[in-house]
């Protein structure tokens, strides 16, 4: 891989640029981002090129790489298979002081954070980002463009599906720890900062508090609070 831009100019993307930036083989030439008022800035040394627009230039002088660093999951997940229609390959961005089991799988452009674990035999899909200090355990599935906040814990055996949002601090384990019995979080659902999961979480749903309960659904396309 030669370079790389990022896609969104926000937290995720400086976090995104910071990784990048500690490995050999890539150089990130850049920020695309949708908002006109970030045109022109700078992060970190790194400019904001302009939106999307600029892509197929970018494309066309050799940028092969991409990355989608937008914190709603499906809009991320949306622009993330636009770029590989364009031609980009979407590249995963591993901080060095993360701890990622050989024995794990992961998909293409996600993000595992400062400090993360991911644990052995954990299959983690497309676009996820894992927060500083996240932990998914052993036997985890993790679907595709999800987002793990800061600190937040998944035990073994817990079936996360796609477009799930897991707030800062959670923790998701089944209360029953038996071989064979596992705990699902249900798709575009939200888990609040700090709840503690031990039943499985519809999809849509809002769950909250310890023990976390639904207080909600979720309106689709809603961003999570």
């Amino acid at each position: 891989m030669g370079k790389v831009v990022i896609y969104g100019a926000g937290q995720l993307g400086v976090m995104a640029a910071d990784i990048l930036g500690q490995g050999q083989d890539m150089t990130v030439v850049g920020f695309i981002d949708d908002d006109p008022c970030q045109a022109g800035r700078e992060y970190d040394g790194l400019p904001v090129l302009g939106d999307a627009s600029l892509l197929p230039q970018l494309r066309g002088q050799g940028v092969d790489g991409a990355i989608v660093c937008i914190g709603n999951n499906s809009v991320r997940g949306r622009v993330a298979r636009r770029l590989v229609v364009m031609g980009f390959e979407l590249v995963t961005a591993i901080d060095p002081t993360a701890r990622v089991s050989p024995k794990a799988r992961l998909g293409t452009g996600g993000m595992v954070a400062t400090g993360a674990i991911i644990a052995l035999h954990s299959v983690l899909g497309d676009n996820f980002y894992l927060g500083p200090g996240a932990v998914v355990s052993h036997d985890v599935t993790v679907g595709n463009n999800v987002l793990l906040s800061v600190g937040s814990v998944v035990a073994a055996r817990v079936d996360i599906a796609d477009e799930a949002f897991i707030g800062a601090g959670a923790r998701i384990v089944p209360a029953t720890m038996s071989p064979g019995v596992r705990l699902r979080v249900g798709e575009n659902s939200v888990v609040g900062a700090g709840a503690v999961v031990l039943q499985d979480v519809p999809a849509n749903a809002i769950v909250v508090g310890v023990p976390a309960r639904v207080v909600r659904y979720r309106q689709p396309q809603e961003t999570p609070a």
